[in-house]
């Protein structure tokens, strides 16, 4: 009798461990994604900073690590920001689309991902 106590035991276990595994590479799995999503921003704020703009990848407050790109044109150029933004876009080689203004009245625009690159990126325009 006490073998099959153990082969039970062992049996629960093991489901145990099984599931303790799936959700540890679920939320493995999940960290890694933002990892790359925030290497995704930081190589698209570089590539703007190689074309002369003023850009920096960030991470949304508020927890959730959300990565996004700001961009900072000068007062002088917010007029012709159509402009920027479409210099701003062939240099990433994304399609850039509106997305309204945020809280503090910045525009948002939508960095299209390219096939296989997961979420789209947010791009804020920052005047200064």
């Amino acid at each position: 009798m006490n073998t099959a106590a153990i082969e039970v035991q062992t049996n629960l276990y093991t489901r145990l461990m099984m599931a303790a595994t799936g959700r540890y590479r679920a939320e493995l799995d999940a960290v890694n994604s933002q990892l790359r999503n925030i290497e995704r921003a930081e190589r698209m704020s570089r590539r703007l900073c190689d074309i002369e703009m003023n850009a920096s990848a960030e991470i949304q407050d508020g927890g959730g690590f959300i990565p996004f790109v700001v961009l900072r044109l000068p007062i002088e150029v917010m007029r012709f920001q159509h402009y920027a933004l479409s210099l701003a876009g062939g240099a990433l080689e994304r399609q850039l689309v509106s997305n309204g203004r945020d809280a503090q009245g910045r525009d948002r625009f939508q960095i299209l991902a390219a096939e296989g690159e997961g979420i789209n990126l947010e791009l804020v325009v920052e005047a200064i």
